[in-house]
């Protein structure tokens, strides 16, 4: 199955809109700012005010909070604390396709140990969500992803990753995916791997990145079937380092992607230490679908989640880690879309008048009337600036913007 993790405000934003802001997104807002005026910081307003919000609800914060103040919320927070709350802070207060494309940027960089997220970031998503993701890394960064990862990465690795990100979803069709097409890509599958002295990776790759989740378990059945042992155990057996456990990864979650999840918590807190970035980055990543993986973890591991996540942190980033995990998932776009391009609602509602956000244009003008609305024009754009890059841009009163309703520029070189 394929999962849609961003927000109906990215799409929204990706075809160009116009969005309104609810009340209470003003509300939030100004209790943010004074969490962050005078002599210290509120973490504690910090954590209530937005670790309790939707993804939804998040985003139009973060863009509210840059159309009043000319600042970007991250940059706010970023000097205001530090450490992994601040990491997590931030994540929180940046829409999810640009966290996702600046971990991807630290990854090709050597930032820390990320190569493990790419596979993560890029497999099991719909097409749009994938050109939404490559829309955002260009404006980020001002490169082509793929031409980017191409050029960074090595061996059956990127073999892997620029597979994933080149080929497009198939639909799927079951007049032409049916039980013998599945018995004759198996049969390939094999005769690549397994069934040849050698590995021909290109053909290997090329077959599961280019099968509908659906297809993918017919095939996976037949595999067991004839071989007796499935698909993702052929990989193991086929490939090593960082190729095997993104392409065992891309099987596993392609064919039902919630224990998989489940296993990504797992080891982001297994042995000796946490992996708090690894942690930080699947919670904001998966919390739209968030009831499924708490599910197939205790399935998994006998053991309920949040526990788990509570046992192994402390302090002000735990209590915001439990306050993002308790979070509605009330994305309208938390659903399981079929390879088909069908989605079946998660029926979940989101706030009244939530619409696009304007990091994927260039330049957002806003028209400061009555009914604050936002129209968005997707030019190029480009940031060079990691989320945890200080912006020097000064602040501004709410006040003194809201009898202006001429077009505002914002700068979006600062987000």
């Amino acid at each position: 199955m394929t999962l849609e993790l961003y927000p109906a405000s990215a799409h929204d934003a990706f075809h160009g809109t116009a969005l309104q802001y609810p009340h209470h997104i003003d509300e939030a807002v100004q209790q943010i700012h004074g969490a962050c005026q005078g002599l210290g910081t509120d973490e504690k307003t910090l954590i209530s005010v937005l670790g309790s919000k939707s993804p939804e609800t998040r985003n139009l914060i973060a863009l509210r909070y840059k159309e009043l103040y000319r600042q970007p919320l991250k940059s706010l927070l970023k000097s205001e604390t530090s450490g992994d709350f601040g990491r997590l802070l931030r994540m929180i207060s940046t829409p999810l396709p640009e966290t996702e494309a600046q971990i991807l940027r630290d990854a090709t960089k050597g930032m820390g140990s990320t190569e493990s997220l790419i596979v993560q970031i890029l497999s099991g998503r719909s097409n749009e969500e994938m050109n939404i993701l490559k829309r955002t890394y260009f404006d980020l960064v001002g490169k082509d992803l793929a031409v980017t990862l191409n050029s960074e990465l090595s061996g059956d690795f990127r073999k892997v990753v620029m597979a994933v990100l080149q080929s497009s979803q198939v639909p799927y069709n079951p007049a032409v995916h049916n039980a013998a097409k599945a018995e004759e890509e198996a049969i390939a599958l094999y005769k690549a791997g397994q069934g040849r002295l050698g590995t021909n990776e290109e053909v290997f790759i090329g077959i599961l990145v280019k099968a509908p989740p659906e297809f993918l378990k017919m095939m996976d059945a037949v595999y067991v079937a004839k071989y007796n042992n499935n698909i993702a155990k052929a990989v193991d057996k086929e490939f090593s380092g960082d190729a095997k456990k993104s392409l065992n990864y891309l099987v596993r979650s392609t064919i039902d992607p919630y224990p998989a999840i489940a296993e990504v918590f797992e080891k982001t807190m297994k042995g000796f230490g946490t992996d708090e970035t690894g942690l930080s980055t699947a919670l904001v990543r998966y919390q739209s679908v968030l009831p499924h993986v708490k599910a197939a973890y205790k399935k998994l591991y006998h053991e309920e989640l949040r526990d788990r996540i509570s046992g192994e942190t402390s302090g002000d980033y735990k209590r915001l880690l439990l306050e993002v995990f308790d979070a509605p998932q009330d994305s309208p776009r938390s659903k399981v879309v079929g390879s088909s391009g069908a989605a079946s609602s998660s029926g979940i509602s989101t706030a009244a008048g939530a619409s696009s956000p304007a990091y994927l244009s260039t330049q957002t003008s806003i028209n400061h009337s009555k009914h604050n609305r936002v129209t968005l024009d997707n030019r190029s754009n480009r940031d060079t600036r990691s989320l945890d890059t200080q912006d020097n841009s000064s602040s501004s009163s709410p006040d003194t913007l809201a009898n202006n309703n001429s077009p505002v520029i914002l700068d979006n070189n600062n987000s």
